[in-house]
């Protein structure tokens, strides 16, 4: 591969190329890599020298590869630092095989290269993914605390309905006819039964 300093302007940006926690790509006009950092070396899976006979399509999955020729030369004719991942599914592809989610910033460096930073986004990815099915889940689960709540609630109304009435009408009818144990007992009888019923109704508004 070529050096370092051949390429990037002056030895501090060497060092902090080598020292970046994040995987930094250097890439010719023609596609191929340049120059690789450690942190890319650990990403990627090759070595230093393996970088040096791919081409940066070789480090994305095969369903890619086609439509990013066409991006890098819409890509030399304004270069530009841009940030690629937003709204995009982007995967960078290991050695092995494996693919990993990855936003990408892109900055052009001399003679016409690009300088690509990789950043491994597959743990903020599987969050993601874990807080939508989290999300899905709580809005089936509320569906159906809903439904069980209408059901629940249409259930009890019919027979407390019939209570109550029954309650009302001993109360109006029959109330002389019973002693003072009795119309106490009625009492609290219509007093739950409305408790109940607004106790319903509540459950209805609020499920």
């Amino acid at each position: 591969m070529i050096a370092a300093r051949d390429i990037l302007n002056g030895r501090d940006a060497c060092w902090l190329m080598d020292c970046a926690a994040d995987a930094m790509l250097v890439i010719g006009s023609d596609g191929r890599v340049l120059l690789a950092n450690p942190a890319a070396e650990r990403l990627f899976g090759y070595s230093l020298d393996e970088f040096g006979g791919l081409s940066v399509e070789d480090l994305m999955p095969r369903r890619f590869r086609a439509a990013h020729g066409d991006k890098r030369a819409d890509y030399a004719g304004r270069p530009e630092y841009r940030r690629m991942g937003s709204g995009l599914e982007l995967y960078g592809l290991r050695k092995d095989g494996g693919e990993f989610a990855t936003d990408i910033s892109i900055s052009p460096v001399e003679n016409g290269h690009v300088l690509a930073t990789v950043y491994d986004v597959s743990s903020r990815k599987r969050l993601e993914e874990e807080q939508k099915r989290m999300i899905h889940e709580l809005e089936n689960v509320n569906e159906e605390l809903k439904n069980f709540a209408y059901v629940v609630s249409h259930d009890l109304k019919a027979p407390l309905r019939a209570i109550g009435s029954l309650a009302d009408w001993i109360a109006a009818d029959q109330h002389d006819r019973l002693d003072a144990e009795g119309q106490e007992h009625l009492r609290l009888l219509i007093q739950r039964v409305r408790r109940l019923d607004a106790l319903i109704d509540g459950v209805l508004r609020y499920s």
